[in-house]
C-alpha cells in the first residue's frame, strides 16, 4: 500500500518520484581504477562470488553510491547495514558508520532524526576483499517502529520491527528540490526610476571644470559625560579547569570516558545480569542513565560495547548470550539519546576472562560488560 502512495507523496511535496542512486564501480578495494557508472535502484545486493558488473573482478573491488534521500515522514529512522566486507555511510556529510575492513558478514545500525520532504545527501562506500560479496542497506521508518516498546527492549515479547529496503522512490541521483530563487523586493519598495539620458552624470573626462565646491563642516557634537569607572574585580590568575565528563554509576564511581586512550577498555562496575539472562535489571538503569548523559555530552567518542561471560556451558551459546547483552545495553543508550554511530556491540563469550573461572568466588567477575574506546 505504501508503495502505491509514493507518487502521491512526492507530488504533495512538490518533488518528482525518485529512481535510485548513482553507483560508481572501481577495481581495487580503495577505488584505485574506475570501471563504470550505473544507476542502482537501491543498495540490496548479494553477488555471492560473482562479479558485480561486466569488467569487474569477483573480488578486490569497491563501489561508491551517491545521491539524495528524501524521507516520506518526519521522525527517527534506524538504518540497518549487513555487509561483507567494508562499509562507510554518510548522511549530509555526517559519518554514521565506519567499518572499513575485511570482515565476515556483519550487521550494524545507526539512528538519525529526519524531516519529511527534506533532501539529505547520501553516500555509501563499499569494499570487497574476498569470498562472499554482499551489502544491504535497509531502514526502519518511524511508522514501523510504533510496534516497538520498552517491553520489546527487555525481551519480554518477540514482536520487533523489521527493517525494509529503501524504495527507489525516495532515492535521487541529484537534489530533487530546486535551489530557492532570490526573493523579489517587497511591493512597498518602489522600483528605481529610469534616469533620462540627458540627466545622467557625464564621465569624468566630460565634466565641466568649475570651482571646487565648499561644503560646510558638520557641527561638532558635545562629548558625552564620562561614565564612572567600573569597580575593579579580582580575577583569578588561572581559570579552574572544567571537570571531565563522567558517568556516575550506583556506587558513585566515576568512569572518565574522555581520558581513555584508543584501544583501552574499562569494565562498567555496576552493570550485571542474572545468570543466563540478557535482560537489564532495574537496579542497573541508573548507571546506564549516567553513562548515556556522558556519551551525549561527548558525541565524538566511539566505543565498542563488549559482552563477556564465564566459561560455564556451551561456548557458542555463551558468545550469543554475550552479544545479546552488549546489544541490549546499546539499545538502552540509543533510546536515551546516544547516537548509534558511537556504539558497536560485540559479544566475546568466555574468551577473555579477567578472573579464574575455576574459582566460584571469582567466576562472576567474568560476567561483565566493558567499553573499549575506538
Amino acid at each position: 500500500m505504501l508503495v502505491r502512495l509514493l507518487p502521491v507523496l512526492a507530488q504533495a511535496q512538490g518533488l518528482p518520484t525518485g529512481t535510485g542512486l548513482r553507483g560508481d564501480y572501481y577495481e581495487g578495494t580503495n577505488f584505485e581504477r574506475f570501471v563504470l557508472t550505473r544507476r542502482d535502484a537501491t543498495i540490496n545486493f548479494n553477488w555471492g562470488q560473482q562479479p558485480p558488473a561486466p569488467g569487474l573482478p569477483a573480488e578486490d573491488f569497491s563501489v561508491r553510491w551517491t545521491g539524495w534521500l528524501v524521507p516520506p515522514t518526519t521522525g527517527r529512522y534506524v538504518f540497518h547495514v549487513t555487509v561483507d566486507d567494508g562499509i562507510r555511510l554518510w548522511l549530509n556529510d555526517r559519518l554514521l558508520l565506519n567499518e572499513w575492513r575485511g570482515q565476515p558478514q556483519s550487521s550494524y545500525t545507526a539512528a538519525v532524526e529526519l524531516r519529511a520532504g527534506e533532501p539529505y545527501h547520501l553516500r555509501v562506500d563499499y569494499c570487497q576483499y574476498g569470498l562472499d560479496t554482499r551489502v544491504f542497506v535497509t531502514w526502519e521508518p518511524p511508522a514501523s517502529q510504533t510496534v516497538s516498546s520498552w517491553r520489546n527492549l527487555w525481551g519480554m515479547t518477540s514482536d520487533k520491527p523489521k527493517p525494509t529496503p529503501i524504495s527507489a522512490a525516495y532515492l535521487y541521483q541529484s537534489n530533487p528540490k530546486p535551489v530557492a530563487k532570490r526573493a523579489a523586493p517587497p511591493p512597498s519598495a518602489p522600483a528605481p526610476k529610469a534616469i533620462p539620458a540627458e540627466s545622467r552624470p557625464l564621465p569624468p573626462a566630460q565634466l565641466p571644470r568649475s570651482k571646487p565646491r565648499v561644503v560646510a563642516a558638520a557641527p561638532r557634537l558635545a562629548k558625552p559625560a564620562a561614565l564612572p569607572a567600573p569597580t575593579p574585580r579580582s580575577v583569578p590568575t588561572t581559570a579552574a579547569p572544567s571537570p571531565p565528563i563522567a558517568a556516575k554509576p550506583d556506587s558513585s564511581r566515576r568512569v572518565r570516558l574522555a581520558s581513555l586512550a584508543v584501544g583501552e577498555a574499562i569494565t562498567l562496575p555496576d552493570l550485571y545480569f542474572d545468570q543466563g539472562q540478557a535482560q537489564l535489571l532495574p537496579a542497573v538503569r541508573t548507571a546506564l542513565d549516567g553513562l548515556a548523559a556522558a556519551l551525549r555530552a561527548q558525541p565524538a567518542l566511539r566505543f565498542e560495547v563488549q559482552g563477556h561471560t564465564d566459561n560455564v556451558g556451551n561456548a557458542e551459546l555463551n558468545r550469543q548470550l554475550s552479544q545479546q547483552r552488549a546489544e541490549v545495553v546499546c539499545l538502552y543508550l540509543t533510546a536515551h539519546g546516544v547516537a548509534a554511530g558511537q556504539l558497536r556491540p560485540v559479544g566475546y563469550g568466555g574468551t577473555q576472562p579477567v578472573a579464574d573461572n575455576a574459582d566460584p568466588a571469582q567466576r562472576p567477575r567474568n560476567r561483565r560488560v566493558a567499553l573499549r574506546r575506538l
